[in-house]
């Protein structure tokens, strides 16, 4: 399945875009960027450090109070839809620096890229932080008396699914830089709703998440990843939201 994805994420790139010399899409400014990564990043760290004393584990719960379209969720546990969640992820996160290198060469340019993609996984994953130790929603398989997660506070982070906020985040970023640049704009957001698609797929089917959680990522993730390059873009042309076959 990773190598699968990999093929499909290749295959959003242009024959012509595999060359050393790309013009510079994102204007980066060192010092502000790298703060806003760093800051992102303690927030992400800071609640994990300290998730016993902000997380405190409730159940055994009662499944009634799921709303009941996320109801009929509890009881799922497929481990091997869960590993293949983890591996699919660990793909797109990695993959779209990989392909922007075989397009742009290891230049400045890159650097720029990897800037912009690097702060919009940090930013996403501060907001997805935020909701997990805010809301403190118990998993499916909390929900469903799982030993391992009942008494862990791990058990209490569903809302909303980090893995599909960073793919669709990862993606988004990637859909758009392929839009300023090479003017791909449609065949790179079908790559991104599929694999999100997929990924929130595989969590539900694993009982990590209940529909709202991959529902609600889906959306966080597809914003941020598309705000925060947009954002840099440098002036000029059309809207890297342009949809043109």
């Amino acid at each position: 399945m990773p190598l699968f994805l990999a093929l499909l994420l290749a295959a959003s790139v242009p024959p012509q875009a595999v060359q050393a010399a790309r013009p510079s899409a994102y204007h980066v400014v060192p010092a502000m960027d790298v703060a806003v990564i760093a800051a992102a990043a303690l927030g992400i760290a800071i609640p994990y450090a300290f998730a016993g004393k902000l997380i405190h584990p409730r159940c055994p719960c009662d499944p009634g109070e799921v709303n009941a379209l996320d109801r009929h969720v509890i009881g799922n546990e497929n481990k091997f839809l869960d590993d293949t969640s983890d591996a699919t992820a660990g793909v797109v996160l990695v993959a779209p620096l990989i392909l922007d290198a075989l397009d742009v060469g290891l230049s400045g340019t890159w650097v720029e890229d990897a800037t912009v993609y690097g702060e919009a996984l940090a930013v996403n994953g501060a907001l997805v932080t935020a909701a997990k130790y805010t809301v403190r929603r118990p998993l499916p398989r909390t929900y469903a008396g799982d030993p391992g997660l009942l008494n862990q506070p791990g058990g209490y982070r569903s809302f909303y699914s980090g893995h599909v906020s960073n793919v669709l985040a990862a993606l988004s970023v990637t859909a758009v830089t392929l839009g300023i640049r090479h003017e791909q704009r449609v065949w790179p957001w079908i790559v991104a709703v599929a694999m999100g698609s997929m990924v929130a797929a595989e969590r539900v089917a694993a009982g990590r998440h209940f529909y709202t959680d991959v529902a609600v990522g889906a959306v966080a993730g597809a914003a941020v990843g598309t705000l925060v390059p947009l954002g840099h873009r440098r002036g000029g042309g059309d809207s890297a939201l342009a949809f043109r076959f």
